[in-house]
């Protein structure tokens, strides 16, 4: 059973989340590790948070360990929604006074041409808005005739091959991935035996 939440040894906990990282992840260093732990740990305190900074979790090429990361963090990060692709509606629905951590994996393919990057001009607009309280998506509903605000303040993570646009890097901490190196080695994640209430 889950102690209460007083109960609960934060630094016990982050060398757990810690050491899980460790055990499935190779980061480039272990700065990038510690900063890793600690965003995931942030998204458990969001309502304290005047902002919220993207995680941006970027590699040169195929097979450096991004997917393999965010499996972790969708274990540990607080409400975890998903998702490779996403209308701009349904990111705005999807935040609410007490708002998931958005995950967007292959952001690449949302961002990484220049069509593929105005296409997506709205999505990027609500992820640079929602780095700061209090900017919210002002749309017309055209039902009620009247302006409806949507917030989009919530913690994200984004994983990418190649770099992100600037206006995202610049409110992120950037994760640089890599290949595993000769003798590097990191036991297989499965989300049936590894996630959550399965001993991660």
């Amino acid at each position: 059973t889950v102690p209460p939440r007083e109960e609960i040894d934060g630094e016990v906990l982050l060398k757990e989340v810690h050491a899980a990282f460790g055990r499935y992840v190779v980061f480039a260093s272990p700065e990038a590790q510690d900063a890793t732990v600690l965003w995931c740990a942030g998204t458990h305190g969001q309502p304290a948070w005047a902002h919220a900074p993207r995680l941006a979790v970027v590699s040169p090429e195929k097979r450096c360990g991004k997917s393999r990361l965010m499996d972790v963090a969708e274990a540990i990060c607080y409400q975890p929604l998903v998702t490779v692709n996403a209308s701009t509606a349904a990111v705005v629905r999807s935040i609410t006074e007490d708002p998931p951590t958005l995950m967007v994996d292959e952001a690449d393919t949302i961002f990484g041409t220049k069509k593929a990057a105005e296409n997506n001009e709205d999505v990027r607009g609500i992820l640079n808005a929602g780095h700061q309280r209090n900017r919210p998506y002002i749309r017309w509903n055209i039902t009620t005739r009247s302006l409806e605000e949507c917030p989009t303040f919530a913690m994200a993570m984004l994983a990418s091959i190649g770099d992100l646009p600037d206006t995202i890097m610049d409110r992120a901490i950037v994760i640089r991935m890599r290949r595993r190196g000769p003798g590097e080695k990191v036991a297989p994640f499965r989300t049936r035996r590894d996630g959550p209430g399965h001993g991660t």
